[in-house]
């Protein structure tokens, strides 16, 4: 029987300004704000010696050791950090399977502010408030840009159900299968605060795609709907079709021996997408092969219509024009091909 409860990691914040970090973890419907700051592991070198490496390895340019056992930096830390809040946690009520649990609960969920520090050789939890430090949730877009959702439903946390297994012991820090009024299937596309450019970006590709005579034909996901905070007007989410791919995307199965015979047909369908998008206007912009889905029938679709680029597959000079599309195209042939 398990009597310690699993969580699910959310958010990681770090200071560039020094040592310090939050951990963001959710037990049942419960959320934990837990601050670790160097100078509170300063009464044990050998405990804080342990932290800095972990922030390091955290670091986006770390590159490990050849011999070095290399796991999820994130989560590693976590284990470190959350073994002494077991009796905590084993206190809090396991999720109810029979409840329904919409996006609300997982925004707006019951908080527990702690600190971590050393004390008497060991890490110990402290207790701060159940506020926590507030960040600003969703992304406030200009009213000039309304024109392009106008006519999409907008919902409200609470009208989008976040299902759970009979196995599940904590809400999922960021929901990505829901159900719209608890009927319709959608995958929820997270806003942050820092999305405007992006979303706004991303509602005139899907209000083109929309709009022409032939949106059938390309393989893409379709807005169903936006997410916003009555209270503030935030944009906290999209709603898009979903497709059930098990995860898979061209980047794993790409190069996959089994999949070899159905390579010509996923660039084909690729192509023809890029060349659809193009004609209604728009431009796909970060095109890589982790940005094509394979969905369970075998067949590829393009996400991401938020702009940017990843090195290496399109060229920054290029970012987001049809050229660039036609650049990106062109590497995942030679990616498919090699």
């Amino acid at each position: 029987m398990e009597t310690y409860p699993r969580y699910t990691l959310g958010p990681f914040w770090s200071s560039k300004r020094n040592k310090d970090s939050q951990l963001n973890v959710f037990v049942s419907d419960k959320h934990f704000q837990i601050e670790l700051e160097a100078c509170n592991f300063q009464k044990l070198p050998a405990l804080l010696a342990d932290y800095l490496r972990f922030l390091q390895r955290l670091e986006p340019d770390y590159l490990p050791e050849s011999d070095e056992d290399f796991g999820d930096p994130l989560e590693e830390l976590a284990d470190w950090a959350l073994r002494s809040f077991k009796p905590i946690f084993q206190q809090i009520p396991r999720l109810n399977t029979c409840q329904t649990y919409t996006l609300h609960n997982c925004l707006f969920p019951e908080v527990f502010h702690y600190s971590l520090v050393a004390d008497g050789g060991n890490l110990v939890p402290v207790f701060l408030d159940n506020i926590g430090r507030e960040r600003l949730m969703g992304a406030l877009l200009p009213e000039s840009e309304q024109v392009h959702y106008s006519a999409i439903p907008v919902y409200r946390p609470d009208e989008i159900e976040v299902p759970i297994s009979l196995e599940s012991s904590a809400l999922p820090a960021v929901p990505r299968k829901v159900y719209i009024n608890g009927q319709q299937l959608a995958f929820l596309k997270s806003v942050g605060a820092g999305d405007v450019n992006s979303t706004c970006r991303e509602l005139k590709a899907y209000a083109k795609i929309q709009s022409t005579s032939f949106s059938e034909a390309i393989n893409t996901c379709r807005l169903l709907g936006i997410v916003q905070i009555p209270s503030s007007g935030r944009t906290v989410g999209l709603l898009l079709s979903y497709i059930a791919c098990d995860n898979r995307t061209l980047l794993c199965t790409g190069k996959d021996p089994q999949y070899a015979s159905l390579r010509q047909k996923w660039l084909g369908q690729v192509t023809r997408s890029i060349e659809r998008l193009h004609s209604c206007g728009v431009v796909w912009g970060d095109v890589k092969p982790d940005n094509v889905l394979i969905n369970l029938q075998g067949d590829a679709y393009l996400i991401d219509f938020g702009g940017g680029y990843t090195k290496g597959w399109v060229d920054a000079e290029l970012a987001n024009t049809p050229e660039g599309d036609l650049q990106g195209l062109q590497r995942l042939s030679r990616f498919l091909s090699d």
